[in-house]
């Protein structure tokens, strides 16, 4: 070992010394495993060091419990409700505790109250209703603190003497307006805190939407089996028409966009003034001249071409007529030419109808469906109004068919429609002015 230390010095050549011997690893040493009960030492050994795949259980007898002290014991123990204001002394059992307690009923913190607001005479000043007396609603109000506001039993119990039947819908419109209006002439709208509001919201009782909902539901269970068959047969053909309506929706929507005319990218800031207005006319004549005299040339060369002969082309035409006899061009000009102007027959009325021509003020450009270009004849506060009335008579404001007189007829029937409303609104101002000036005539004989 020092030989070879030796030469690694005169090389220069650092490793580990004499002092830094490496240790030898440890040797892992072989544990025994324990042999489980049950099983054989032949069998056992077979199995290797590799554990059992399945766990062996020995079956035996359940081992006996291990109680980890002593049992306490009960007593018979005497106790008052809280609840309860007359003194009533009942027993049960209650495990025994040192030093003895005297613990509250456990169960009385169940005995919740209702909090039923109690109402002063002078309060109730603000609170009279002509169906309900003094003496009903003190009835009323003291069946809600017996029974904690449950209502189907104080409608079971209500029997005032020389009152109305009530139900049970009066019963509660008759407790929630008085602690309603009893909330708020304690304690101001404006000045009530977000819970006390939230509470007062809660106190609105809707006694006509409750009698509707019992009213449907009475028929709602009255139903015979066929009546309910009929009607799933009705929502799955709802259903089913829902889902077409929702496609046909989708189609049509999607042949608008297809149709639609795509927006002009120009500004027209330049056109709003009467300036810009006055200059877009004279670009527009200037324009319909140009067209006018272009027109008229092509006129000119077909005649003159048809005068010359069938197998003169027009460009030959246009070229004797520019040399002339003298080959000079001194013919006559196109300008000069006369003109002829077509003749257009007049349609009568009943050709207009059987071709179908109409004519139109103003068009834009573009593809338009015709149930589109409705016109609305009633414009202002009176068109909805007038909406409102086709609705009632189950008219649609999309026509099915909209052909051309049957938007003319549908226009008619808009503008009637409004007519009819701004007569019975003048109908209504002139009898409320009678009314006005029959009492005032009614008050000046009293006076007199």
């Amino acid at each position: 070992m020092s030989g070879f230390q030796d030469v690694r010095d005169v090389m220069e050549l650092s490793g580990p010394t004499d002092a830094a011997v490496r240790v030898p690893a440890a040797k892992k040493q072989k544990t025994v495993e324990r042999r489980p009960d049950g099983i054989t030492r032949e069998l056992f050994a077979l199995l290797g060091e590799n554990p059992p795949p399945v766990a062996i259980v020995e079956s035996k007898f359940k081992e006996k419990p291990r109680w980890m002290g002593k049992v306490n014991p009960w007593v018979w123990k005497p106790f008052e409700n809280s609840a309860r204001s007359d003194g009533l002394v009942l027993h049960h059992w209650e495990r025994k505790t040192e030093p003895p307690q005297d613990l509250e009923y456990q169960f009385a913190k169940f005995n919740v109250r209702a909090d039923v607001p109690a109402y002063t005479d002078g309060e109730y000043e603000v609170l009279k209703d002509p169906d309900w007396t003094r003496e009903e609603t003190d009835y009323l109000f003291n069946l809600c603190r017996e029974y904690d506001l449950r209502f189907v039993i104080i409608w079971d119990r209500y029997e005032f003497v020389g009152g109305k039947p009530r139900s049970v819908e009066d019963i509660k419109a008759r407790y929630y307006s008085v602690c309603r209006s009893l909330m708020e002439l304690r304690t101001p709208l404006n000045q009530m805190t977000p819970e006390e509001t939230q509470i007062f919201n809660l106190l609105n009782f809707d006694k006509e939407r409750e009698t509707a909902r019992k009213n449907m539901a009475e028929v709602l269970f009255a139903r015979t089996p066929e009546q309910v068959k009929e009607e799933e047969m009705l929502l799955v053909e709802l259903a089913r028409i829902t889902r077409g309506q929702a496609k046909n929706l989708e189609e049509r929507k999607e042949l608008f966009n297809r149709l639609e005319v795509p927006a002009s990218q120009g500004s027209i800031a330049a056109y709003t003034g009467s300036q810009g207005l006055a200059h877009l006319r004279e670009m527009m004549v200037n324009s319909n001249d140009k067209n006018k005299k272009r027109k008229s040339i092509a006129l000119a060369s077909n005649n003159a071409s048809n005068a010359d002969g069938p197998q003169q082309s027009p460009a030959i035409a246009t070229s004797a007529e520019r040399s002339g006899p003298g080959g000079g061009g001194s013919g006559p000009s196109l300008k000069d030419t006369p003109q002829p102007k077509k003749q257009v027959r007049k349609l009568t009325t009943e050709e207009e109808l059987e071709f179908g021509v109409t004519y139109h003020d103003k068009l834009t450009s573009g593809v338009k469906f015709r149930s589109a270009m409705v016109a609305a004849t009633v414009k202002g506060g009176t068109a909805q109004k007038v909406q409102a009335a086709l609705a009632q008579l189950e008219i649609s404001p999309k026509l099915a068919m909209p052909t051309a007189r049957t938007v003319q007829k549908f226009e008619q029937l808009q503008a009637s429609v409004g007519a009819l409303l701004d007569a019975r609104k003048a109908n209504d101002k002139i009898d409320n002015e009678q009314r006005v000036l029959k009492a005032q005539a009614e008050a000046a004989k009293e006076d007199s």
